[in-house]
């Protein structure tokens, strides 16, 4: 699970722009490996440490380190410390607010089928597993 404070809404910049900031709170967890067709995306990394997947290259960001994901180009991360926080920047907005207010209104975990279904709805396509910490 995870905790979204929203900064900056798309609503506020036309659609250009949305900042998060997030709050990581299952060790050893994070996303599944997608591409955001239509957006770029940073993360800053504020507490915690996490395991990234671009592409075909991984890295490990402790505080203070930040990562930039093209669209189009598949990614994954995982929390890999007790608490995290990181900074997280979409450009453009995109479906993103829409997609993190459906999946924190889930009642119950969403078998893959369903986390496939909502990920297309807003704009984003699943292409592999979670990412494993090596």
């Amino acid at each position: 699970a995870n905790i979204l404070d929203l900064k900056v809404s798309g609503k506020d910049t036309n659609g250009e722009l949305a900042i998060f900031e997030q709050t990581s709170i299952s060790q050893g967890r994070g996303t599944p490996l997608h591409i955001h067709p239509l957006q770029d995306e940073v993360f800053y990394v504020i507490e915690g440490e996490y395991y990234f997947n671009v592409g075909i290259e991984k890295y490990h960001l402790r505080v203070g380190d930040s990562i930039f994901m093209p669209r189009n180009v598949p990614h994954a991360w995982t929390q890999v410390s007790e608490k995290g926080k990181m900074t997280v920047i979409f450009q453009p907005a995109g479906k993103m607010e829409e997609f993190f207010v459906t999946m924190a209104g889930l009642k119950n975990e969403p078998t893959p089928d369903e986390i496939s279904k909502i990920f297309i709805e807003n704009e984003m396509r699943i292409v592999g597993p979670p990412l494993k910490i090596e």
